[in-house]
């Protein structure tokens, strides 16, 4: 029994090392269907999280999916005298916030938080978010405690080999990001406009929200973390298009969730209209989105940091 226990001892480690090393020279080849490397995306993640080292002591720090980073303006809120920085990156779902804010929170270290929520995130299970984010970041334990928390084969063969890769190729280090596209261009302090699209509406079929209870739990651990830490947040849910709300079937039991775990807000500008405002169904064009950030500022922000700074 003894031998047996020894020479499984033995294999454990050998075996982690083979497969780190199998995936370390046949992850970028495409051999492998449970590793996916893409360096760079069109939400500029790489982009930020190289530009999130040259921020410190900010106002505001906005962090959730592609509804946040194409929605808050950066420009705008400069505009309005607050430093911020847009974290949004695409399908990020609450277990890649939690990891950003355990990553970045003593770095940026912000008078306040927005954490974007949405419905159609908090029903995802972060697969896909895990892997972009994994493509354009350094290794750290975080990333790791976040990719073994999707419970999902690619998302963790994917975060070995970008681990490696990132740390030893100089693609990596040497990659940057184009600042503009036909559809994109990216703004400093992490958003990205959106240049034209207009929503052609057609109607849909009911759309069911069933939350992942990992996701609920990663929220309410962001929730945790802030109190801890005393810095003020908000929970805040974009306006999708009208042809999307209609068509939500569970969304009172979804804002129900949101205010268990802290203030939540879905701001409605007057004016907002499918055809004119949005790019597709959940997305504001830079139309819809220069009537949104006002409309966020003096409604629920501004008034937010002001009774913050009274207490």
């Amino acid at each position: 029994m003894k031998d047996f226990i020894y020479k499984i001892a033995i294999f454990i480690p050998v075996a982690a090392v083979a497969v780190a090393v199998g995936i370390a020279l046949l992850g970028g080849t495409g051999l492998l269907r449970n590793v996916s490397y893409n360096l760079g995306m069109w939400d500029y993640t790489h982009t930020k999280v190289r530009e999130a080292s040259e921020y410190k002591d900010i106002d505001v720090l906005f962090v959730g999916s592609s509804h946040c980073y194409r929605t808050f303006d950066t420009r705008y809120y400069a505009a309005q005298g607050l430093r911020t920085f847009n974290f949004g990156t695409s399908n990020q779902t609450p277990l890649q916030t939690l990891m950003l804010l355990r990553l970045y929170l003593d770095r940026l270290s912000p008078r306040v938080v927005v954490i974007e929520v949405h419905p159609d995130l908090m029903c995802n299970d972060g697969v896909e978010s895990s892997l972009y984010l994994a493509n354009n970041m350094k290794p750290s334990f975080e990333l790791a405690r976040m990719a073994f928390a999707t419970r999902n084969l690619k998302s963790v063969l994917t975060m070995v080999y970008s681990a490696t890769h990132n740390t030893l190729s100089k693609e990596f280090a040497a990659y940057n990001d184009p600042s503009t596209d036909d559809e994109n261009k990216y703004v400093a302090g992490g958003f990205v406009e959106r240049n034209g699209g207009l929503l052609r509406p057609e109607p849909l079929e009911e759309v069911g929200i069933e939350m992942n209870a990992r996701q609920l739990d990663a929220l309410r651990k962001c929730a945790k973390l802030l109190r801890r830490r005393g810095i003020p947040f908000l929970l805040v849910e974009v306006p999708a298009s009208e042809t999307l709300e209609r068509a939500y079937r569970g969304h009172d039991a979804f804002v129900d969730e949101m205010r268990k775990i802290g203030e939540y807000h879905s701001p409605q500008p007057e004016g907002l209209c499918d055809t004119i405002h949005y790019y597709d169904l959940d997305h504001l064009n830079q139309q819809g989105v220069e009537l949104f950030n006002p409309c966020f500022y003096h409604t629920v922000l501004k008034p937010f940091i002001e009774d913050n700074q009274r207490q």
